[in-house]
């Protein structure tokens, strides 16, 4: 039940982003979406920089690398990929509560960013079709 909360917040933020793109066309929701999954890819990244940990930092360059590249891939080509992005990025999230992989990002907020991941990876799978960039 502890997560409980930061689960609904981060349900609560999914769908305000969506709210908030909803108006937009889908090409620009997409450029929106794709520039918070950089912003969050660099986020544990600049979150292990300080630990002082080697092992640490490059786990987490590993898993950055890999979700920029499925942001660049979701801007260039389909918003498929970035809708991947964001649930890879959720199972990472996950990874950091129950197995304290990564950098510490303390307990709430990767609850937080799994539940807000997973739904706007549904929600970007959905509007994909609608947002060709090709």
């Amino acid at each position: 039940m502890q997560h409980a909360r930061p689960f609904a917040i981060g349900l609560a933020m999914a769908l305000a982003n969506i709210a908030i793109t909803w108006r937009l066309p889908p090409q620009k929701a997409a450029g929106v979406y794709n520039l918070i999954m950089a912003a969050t890819a660099a986020f544990y990244f600049g979150s292990a920089l300080p630990t002082g940990n080697a092992n640490t930092l490059l786990l987490e360059i590993a898993i950055s690398v890999p979700l920029l590249c499925l942001v660049l891939a979701g801007q260039w080509k389909s918003l498929k990929f970035t809708a991947a992005a964001f649930l890879a990025h959720g199972v990472w999230d996950l990874l950091h509560v129950t197995a304290g992989m990564g950098a510490n990002a303390g307990t709430n907020f990767p609850v937080l960013c799994v539940a807000y991941d997973w739904v706007i990876a549904g929600y970007l799978w959905w509007l994909a079709p609608r947002a060709q960039t090709n």
